[in-house]
């Protein structure tokens, strides 16, 4: 009997022992699935862009080559890219910004994501509001153009269209994935967004990863600091390629508003990259 009774306690021992699971590990990958899928379509975002450009302007200048070939370098530097070419690469870099933009949202509205939106809105009323908080960066960023040298009433409309590209690219991923509140989505509030403080000091000094809530907030500030890297990495890009505008070799992508476009493009990438490796430290 008492054999019997050691048979039957180490049967329920055995029974008390999980097997070995992957739900640990499925918990961790939800709680990383947030930021890495916001990088992912960041990078994604960018290389779109990217190619936008390689594949609908690079041609038109190409072809301008041709024919600018017998011209003085500051004439050429001093044609500007037709408009037409600047309108329907605007209007292609918004579509592929909404379609992007949508599709991360339906593949990310079933988790819970600290930097997502839960909230349910009609459609006509997002895009209209969108659409204002767009154009109100478009007039910002015009106007930052005008006062960093540009003249108000030289090449007009493709100052206009690229100040649309930099708001449409910068204002329209922030707010359509990056900002949970929905009363936090217009201009003040994707100015905070972009410029507020990434970590706050208590929870920089929490490092208690078993907690769910710290974690939690630790994710929803690597997503900010992924668009914050983005913004700044347009930034620089943007002021770097102004140099392209000084020199004298009569190139192409020296003809306005090539030295804009290229520089946030390039930016962009640089500062998704440098905005992951940053988050991982967090």
């Amino acid at each position: 009997r008492k054999k019997k009774k050691k048979k039957k306690k180490k049967k329920k021992k055995k029974k008390k022992k999980k097997p070995f699971s992957f739900i640990h590990h499925e918990s961790t990958a939800t709680m990383a699935s947030p930021d890495l899928s916001t990088a992912l379509f960041m990078v994604a975002h960018a290389l779109g862009n990217a190619l936008l450009v390689h594949s609908l302007l690079f041609p038109t200048l190409e072809m301008d080559s041709v024919t600018m070939a017998h011209m003085d370098p500051s004439i050429i530097i001093s044609t500007q890219i037709p408009p037409k070419s600047a309108v329907f690469f605007v209007v292609s870099s918004l579509l592929w910004n909404v379609t992007i933009g949508s599709a991360f949202r339906y593949m990310t509205k079933e988790n819970n994501n600290p930097g997502q939106s839960l909230h349910q809105h009609s459609v006509p009323s997002e895009i209209v509001q969108y659409f204002r908080i767009i154009f109100g960066a478009t007039i910002i960023i015009h106007g930052t153009f005008i006062l960093c040298g540009n003249h108000p009433f030289d090449h007009p409309l493709n100052t206009f269209l690229s100040a649309s590209y930099i708001a449409i690219n910068i204002i329209l991923p922030v707010n359509m994935n990056g900002i949970a509140s929905p009363h936090e989505k217009n201009i003040r509030g994707t100015i905070h967004f972009l410029l507020g403080p990434i970590l706050p000091h208590e929870l920089a000094k929490n490092n208690d990863k078993s907690n769910v809530h710290s974690r939690q907030q630790r994710q929803r500030f690597r997503i900010q600091q992924l668009y914050q890297w983005s913004f700044l990495g347009v930034c620089v890009g943007m002021g770097a390629c102004t140099i392209l505008r000084i020199l004298d070799h009569g190139m192409q992508i020296q003809r306005y508003p090539m030295p804009i476009l290229i520089g946030a493009v390039v930016g962009e990438c640089f500062g998704v990259l440098l905005g992951f490796v940053m988050g991982m430290l967090i």
